[in-house]
């Protein structure tokens, strides 16, 4: 349809153009105006957003905040129809490679992405003033959660949802994520619950964890947690603290936490120079260890100046990409891993950076890429340009098992990295939407209210309809994954993670939680069912991909909730920054 912004310039409002959605609105990006989107309210019968209210919005500097633009109204005749109140409004459109700050707590997220702390100190030096600058005009945040503020590669801090701020003529809905709630002052939405949403977020970005998370066996709910000042660095021998949380090093930080925590204070947090929390050790293990009943061997230990950064196999053959080397091995047989090359930066051709190269492994075939170029390896160890393969600028890709998705333009392509003709490549090209499809979350495709995922289906990737009516993430291996979603009760959202199985063309919910992200690998018995292998803090779960009931646990030292596990025909990869392992039961 065609609406009116408030200055009388016609744009499309149209749902093939829908980018994502929340629980009160759609994002829709806007043929007249490629620089910007326009949210548009679920119930046009509410009106969520007013003159006055973006009035007192446009006070905030547009550098650090999404705010309205131009309100929207359905159009009559000529005219905005401004008795029925505003539809929705417009705002920035903010660039794909910008991604919320929370992804930025997790750990295997920050190796793989090279986010050191230098970046995350700066992230830190510019979000007091931010939140400051917001309050000097009087207005309040309230949802100050990480997954509120955006990021891009460069350090620029965005933060989103800015309609819902308390400002002098609005007050806050109270709808706020479970994780900063300040709780211990009954979640009363305040400049003091700012500041305290603001050092959950700055604790998480320094530690890889929520100040109350962890267990306790006493008091489980975080909210009693909150209340009892019990956080995770409280001396209490009920608590098991998380193997990923780092604590802060910076003395005159943590002090501040203490006083935030422990004692209940409420104030904008000083941030001078904060030390980055230290290194953990490599983990040094001889080259076959056993952890109950389950066998441990090495596959790569790196050096002591060297990380691994990202590992991808496939069934019979993988890769370890670390910042000094790319290693190949064959995983074609049970029990084995085997070193097949390691490819240096002097052993490349002069026109392939190794520091610059995106790796990727097919069941027989790996593939580089550098500047929108694919590189065959081959078997002498030379490099093949692909022929029939570029990328642009802009484009976005995933790996789901060998098939490199790509949305480039107006088309997605499914890449066959294993269907190599000398210098040509298989490809299977469709025109679609491109910015409806998220590629950060999982492979989420956004099309007129309704979401679908892709999940490699034996000889090509195929696509499922959303069980649910909002999902945040997914995280899929073969037929079977999580999705993470945001449950709203009374105002408290919790992010929540459940399993699911696709059969045929429905997503089945299994009913069973995570804590949080895994990245658990997956093993076929059955053309439909198959094992689920899940890390976690010195033990590995077994389910059955039927009902994801728990059939037992390994116990095994080496992982954390942060291992990734794969699955090869030698066995599951487990490996994090610091280790590489193949396991199997013994």
């Amino acid at each position: 349809m065609k609406a009116i912004t408030e200055n009388g310039h016609t744009i499309t409002i149209d749902d093939q153009y829908e980018i994502r959605r929340g629980g009160e609105g759609k994002i829709l990006t806007i043929p007249e105006r490629p620089d910007q989107v326009a949210k548009i309210y679920l119930d046009p019968n509410v009106t969520h957003l007013g003159q006055a209210q973006k009035d007192a919005l446009s006070v905030l500097d547009a550098t650090y905040f999404v705010r309205p633009i131009d309100l929207i109204y359905q159009k009559k005749g000529k005219k905005a129809n401004t008795q029925k109140g505003a539809i929705g409004f417009t705002m920035e459109y903010l660039p794909p490679d910008f991604v919320p700050l929370a992804a930025l707590f997790k750990k295997n997220y920050c190796t793989t992405n090279q986010i050191d702390a230098g970046f995350k100190n700066d992230l830190i030096q510019q979000l007091p003033s931010i939140v400051d600058q917001a309050h000097s005009q009087d207005i309040v945040i309230g949802d100050l959660s990480g997954y509120n503020i955006m990021v891009n590669p460069q350090g620029t801090l965005k933060f989103i949802d800015v309609d819902a701020y308390e400002t002098p003529i609005h007050t806050h809905s109270g709808v706020l994520f479970d994780e900063i709630r300040d709780y211990l002052y009954k979640g009363i939405v305040s400049k003091n619950s700012d500041y305290f949403a603001l050092s959950v977020v700055v604790f998480n970005l320094l530690t890889y964890m929520h100040p109350f998370k962890g267990v306790h066996k006493l008091y489980k709910a975080m909210a009693e947690r909150m209340v009892r000042k019990i956080p995770v660095f409280a001396n209490d021998s009920n608590l098991i603290i998380p193997k990923c949380y780092l604590p802060v090093k910076d003395v005159a930080l943590q002090q501040q936490f203490e006083l935030l925590y422990v004692e209940g204070e409420r104030f904008m947090l000083t941030v001078g120079q904060p030390v980055a929390p230290s290194v953990t050790t490599p983990v040094v293990a001889p080259a076959t260890v056993t952890a109950g009943n389950l066998a441990v061997k090495e596959v790569y230990q790196p050096k002591p100046d060297e990380y691994i950064i990202r590992a991808v196999f496939q069934q019979n053959l993988g890769l370890v990409i670390t910042n000094h080397q790319t290693l190949i091995y064959d995983t074609s047989n049970q029990g084995y891993v085997i070193l097949k090359h390691s490819i240096a930066s002097a052993q490349l051709p002069a026109y392939l950076p190794q520091e610059e190269l995106e790796w990727f492994a097919g069941e027989k075939n790996i593939l580089a890429l550098y500047q929108g170029k694919l590189y065959h390896l081959l078997n002498g160890g030379g490099f093949q340009l692909i022929s029939n393969f570029s990328l642009s600028a802009k484009a976005r890709y995933k790996l789901i098992d060998n098939i490199l998705v790509v949305l480039d333009g107006e088309h997605k392509r499914w890449v066959h990295l294993d269907d190599i003709t000398k210098d040509f490549i298989r490809i299977e090209q469709t025109p679609v939407f491109v910015p409806g499809f998220d590629v950060f979350n999982g492979l989420i495709q956004n099309t007129g209210g309704v979401q679908y995922v892709f999940y490699h289906s034996g000889h090509s990737i195929s696509t499922v309809k959303s069980a649910l009516p909002l999902i945040a993430s997914v995280h899929i291996q073969g037929n079977v994954g999580w999705v993470s979603y945001d449950e709203q009760l009374v105002g408290e959202v919790t992010r929540k993670y459940e399993y699911f199985s696709i059969d045929g063309l429905q997503m089945k919910m299994s009913g069973e939680l995570l804590s949080g992200q895994r990245h658990f690998a997956y093993k076929a018995t059955s053309p439909q069912a198959g094992i689920v292998f899940e890390p976690d803090d010195d033990q590995m779960r077994v389910r059955r991909s039927q009902d994801f009931k728990v059939l037992q646990s390994f116990d095994c030292s080496i992982l954390t909730t942060e291992s990734s596990l794969m699955s090869t025909q030698a066995g599951i990869i487990a490996y994090e920054k610091d280790f590489c392992y193949l396991l199997n039961s013994k």
